[in-house]
Parts: structure tokens; C-alpha cells; sequence
């Protein structure tokens, strides 16, 4: 299988992680989102969303 690596291709992949990346930043700012964060204050990956959130 060979990957599109053009300039279209690649620009459509960037802007879909960006709005990937923005869900999951309004995720973890949410209620809920919190409460995880409380809860499961020792797991490696929430640790990691609350050091990119500058908490």
C-alpha cells in the first residue's frame, strides 16, 4: 500500500489532527474530564494530558 504524500494529501492530514487534537483538549477540559483527572491522578496517560494542559 503506498501513502499519498502530496501537498493536498498531506495538508488534509494536518488539519485533520489539529481538529483531533483540539476534541481532545476540550475533552479533557470538561467536567468529566476533570473527574478523570481526580480519579486516576497516577495514570501515565492522564498525567500526560494534565502536563499538556499546563496543569
Amino acid at each position: 500500500m503506498k501513502i499519498d504524500m502530496s501537498r493536498e494529501a498531506v495538508t488534509k492530514r494536518l488539519k485533520i489532527v489539529n481538529e483531533l487534537r483540539r476534541a481532545c483538549l476540550s475533552l479533557a477540559n470538561s467536567n468529566a474530564g476533570k473527574r478523570i483527572m481526580k480519579k486516576c491522578s497516577a495514570n501515565k496517560s492522564v498525567q500526560r494530558t494534565s502536563q499538556s494542559l499546563g496543569r
